[in-house]
């Protein structure tokens, strides 16, 4: 699995962008069908992509929100490059059919 790292010029500037991840996997998200996605060994960061707007939850089950949440347990809406921070699953959740493609980076 590659490193989490900049793209950078030939004088060393760090570029808008990312290298590409050799670890990428998807999801396909059937409406309101929540998946589980085992996170692979060794990867700190993810970033995510989807076809449609989708929930994550990193370390447990994500949901869509059908009431106000006020404690902090709330799932993420259409997340971008996130750190893992140890954890070993990746709930997600969407209200229309999509993919979620998830690019793994340690």
């Amino acid at each position: 699995m590659k490193r989490l790292s900049a793209i950078l010029d030939p004088s060393g500037n760090a570029l808008i962008g990312l290298n590409y991840s050799d670890v990428i996997d998807h999801e396909v998200l059937a409406p309101g069908a929540a998946e589980t996605h085992a996170i692979p060994s060794g990867a700190n960061y993810c970033l995510f992509s989807a076809t449609a707007p989708f929930f994550a939850k990193i370390g447990g089950a994500a949901a869509v929100p059908a009431v106000d949440v006020t404690d902090g347990s709330g799932s993420m809406f259409n997340p971008e490059l996130r750190a893992l921070e140890g954890a070993t699953t990746i709930g997600l959740i969407a209200v229309t059919a999509c993919i979620v493609t998830m690019e793994f980076y340690c």
